[in-house]
């Protein structure tokens, strides 16, 4: 579809939020609907009047918050309609380059630190059998990628229960998509599956040991193992994937 009279050219500042801003207003206008393809890297350059790096940068934050999806050998499409957008402002809502998604690993891991540390402290034995089901769940399915990451984000969600703060609970579930969205590209890392089951075992030993700060850093070496592997696809595919749009 041609989307030309419906773009401006941006202001080099804020290039690559600037550019998220602008598709997602097509999304969410309608203008774009699920499926749809967008134009060649080349073609959006020209109409966006910006470089190829900043566009990049704006089409990998949009396909790891599962707004597009990039296709090697047929190109970027939409993948949400503007109603499902819409009604799901925060899980959207970040717009990232390299910058962003450092950001977004930061801010995930000052929330889950928090939460994993009040797990250890408060966790009743129900809510740790709770966790240790859903880590047993990604380990018998290794095969089925859709069940892992189910049972990933099932624990993570477990254990901010655990936690018996209600607004922890709730920020997670809040960013649940793009969680979803997180791991399901770390795991197209060769070592990641069985590096996070591993992780994940730590943090529920000290959950089960009542070790606060042994949970606390447990999830943070989790995190920054899968947030270098998200950050490795995200960027990566990005670069080579677009010129294929």
């Amino acid at each position: 579809m041609s989307i030309e009279r419906h773009v401006r050219q941006v202001e080099r500042r804020r290039l690559t939020e600037e550019i998220v801003d602008q598709l997602v207003s097509l999304i969410a206008s309608g203008r774009l609907k699920p499926g749809d393809k967008l134009p060649p890297e080349r073609v959006l350059m020209k109409q966006l009047g910006v470089g190829r790096s900043s566009l990049r940068e704006a089409i990998g934050s949009l396909s790891l918050m599962g707004v597009v999806t990039v296709r090697p050998g047929s190109g970027t499409h939409v993948a949400v309609s503007g109603e499902e957008f819409l009604a799901k402002p925060l899980s959207w809502g970040i717009p990232m380059g390299r910058g962003r998604l450092q950001e977004l690993i930061e801010a995930r891991r000052v929330l889950e630190e928090a939460i994993a540390g009040l797990a250890a402290e408060k966790a009743s034995e129900a809510e740790i059998t709770e966790m240790r089901y859903h880590l047993a769940q990604m380990k018998t399915n290794r095969r089925n990628q859709r069940k892992v990451v189910k049972a990933d984000l099932s624990f993570h969600i477990a254990m901010a229960r655990a936690s018996h703060n209600t607004m922890l609970l709730g920020f997670l579930r809040q960013i649940r998509n793009l969680l979803r969205s997180w791991v399901e590209k770390a795991l197209l890392v060769p070592g990641v599956y069985d590096s996070t089951l591993e992780e994940h075992s730590e943090i529920l030993s000290a959950v089960e040991a009542r070790d606060v700060e042994g949970a606390r850093l447990a999830l943070r070496r989790h995190l920054k193992s899968v947030g270098d592997a998200l950050a490795s696809v995200v960027l990566a595919r990005t670069s080579s994937d677009t010129n294929s749009g």
